[in-house]
């Protein structure tokens, strides 16, 4: 249990370390949203949609847009949230580390890396078809799942489970 707790702890600040010096990276994560300032037609039709989702067709193009309350846009809550997501990501490892007792490296990136490629075939590529998420942004996140997780793997890996 004890390696569990320490592979967790350990494998979250790393996790979260990475995470935000990846959203750091111009033209990807919070660095790559552009702010749009409305006019006064538009700006009632955003108040009435609070909360849900909408998109905006013109002769040339549809948007999809989601619309909250400014008070949503609270940054202690998104590194609360951040820091619960990372420690989730990190325990659940740690768990499957210690139950299958992987043997060597190899076995535990190839396992990583499935996990990886399925999460983000489960949830960022639907959204590249489905809700119009850019290719550069896809391939920017997938990127980042598959890095993040193999360098948390190699940190649980060699600094807890490993370790003599």
């Amino acid at each position: 249990m004890q390696k569990i707790i320490i592979a967790t702890i350990l494998g979250a600040i790393v996790l979260f370390l990475f995470d935000g010096v990846f959203q750091g990276i111009p033209n990807f994560g919070v660095r790559a949203v552009e702010r749009l300032e409305t006019n006064e037609l538009t700006s009632a039709k955003f108040s009435e949609r609070t909360d849900r989702m909408t998109y905006l067709v013109t002769d040339k193009t549809v948007s999809f847009l989601v619309t909250k309350k400014a008070e949503y846009y609270n940054l202690k809550k998104f590194f609360i949230i951040a820091i619960v997501s990372v420690f989730v990501i990190s325990f659940v490892f740690a768990i499957v580390f210690t139950i299958i007792k992987m043997q060597n490296l190899r076995e535990v990136l190839i396992l990583v890396n499935a996990f990886a490629i399925i999460a983000s075939f489960g949830i960022h590529i639907p959204y590249l078809n489905w809700w119009g998420f850019s290719l550069s942004y896809t391939v920017g996140v997938v990127f980042k799942t598959l890095l993040g997780w193999t360098i948390l793997s190699f940190v649980q890996y060699f600094f807890v489970f490993h370790s003599k």
